[in-house]
């Protein structure tokens, strides 16, 4: 189970000789960033993600689910309240969720993603859009030799600077501005020629392969074959600021509860293109709950800031 800043997903899934067989993958939109202010979660997005993971760590028990791995991301690692978010996972949904670094989550994403492509010995990067933070790799041997963990993410960047509806031209440039400056971070990523694709995974990607695929109803084996060039993410980009977060939802693709954030997101995904380089970004569903799934020990040994016990 992933409990991100704006969404709480679950994989089910059966392991067999290391390798997952996909059952169901369930999402709930429960935006636990919401009014995230003086590093607190607040109650109503508290109590909303709360009863999504306990729906669904519920439905796991009922698969029969040996194991429910839980990592919590993006704003969990902010929040002075994280203990008594933690605290009521435990006590209401029966969990034992794990604070995960930036690093471990990319590392972790990355294992997924190469699962999901087959990318098991070829090289690649991995571009992975939360609501909080943004983690990029570089993937050899299905083994990530960098990472980094970007503290800029859809819904905080959304938060931030838009504050009308659709955003000016001043508050896109701000957005746009402060992801320019966090980039000099993934310095130690980039290679004069790339050593191969980037893999973009997590919901502003999949959204905006859904959206430029005008995908009426949503196909994840769609999603999986989908690219994405940096021209019509940033064709996307336009298309998206140039009207009210409401009219977005007429886009076939878009999910709903993503309206007002995701051109943020599309300006990050824009942005790490170009930095890194890379006019193509190949889409996949494979990412953290996949690697969750596959990873070959848990708890992990590094990279846990914080646990139930």
């Amino acid at each position: 189970m992933d409990i991100g800043s704006g969404t709480v997903r679950v994989l089910l899934c059966r392991l067999t000789d290391g390798k997952f067989h996909r059952e169901s993958v369930k999402r709930r939109i429960t935006r636990l960033a919401d009014n995230f202010a003086g590093g607190l979660i607040q109650e109503a997005p508290l109590a909303r993600t709360v009863e999504a993971a306990t729906e669904f760590a519920r439905e796991a028990r009922a698969f029969g689910a040996g194991e429910i791995r839980v990592a919590c991301t993006g704003v969990t690692r902010r929040a002075s309240n994280a203990p008594d978010f933690l605290r009521e996972l435990g006590e209401k949904a029966g969990l034992n969720p794990l604070v995960i670094a930036g690093e471990l989550e990319a590392k972790i994403s990355a294992m997924g993603a190469a699962v999901e492509k087959g990318f098991a010995e070829q090289p690649f990067y991995l571009l992975d859009i939360g609501g909080f933070s943004t983690e990029i790799a570089r993937i050899r041997g299905g083994v990530p030799e960098a990472v980094v963990s970007l503290e800029v993410g859809a819904v905080a960047l959304a938060d931030h600077h838009f504050k009308n509806d659709p955003p000016t031209e001043v508050e896109l440039a701000a957005c746009l501005a402060e992801v320019k400056g966090k980039m000099p971070q993934a310095a130690h990523l980039r290679t004069a020629d790339p050593v191969g694709p980037l893999v973009g995974t997590a919901g502003t990607i999949t959204n905006l392969a859904a959206i430029d695929m005008r995908m009426e109803r949503y196909d994840p084996a769609r999603i999986n074959q989908a690219f994405l060039t940096a021209r019509r993410v940033g064709d996307l980009l336009n298309l998206l600021v140039s009207m009210p977060a409401a009219n977005r939802l007429s886009l076939p693709g878009l999910e709903k509860g993503r309206e007002d954030v995701i051109p943020a997101g599309a300006v990050i995904c824009r942005e790490v293109m170009e930095y890194l380089g890379i006019a193509r970004l190949l889409v996949t569903e494979g990412g953290l709950l996949e690697g969750l799934a596959v990873h070959p020990e848990w708890p992990p040994k590094d990279g846990v800031l914080l646990t139930l016990e």
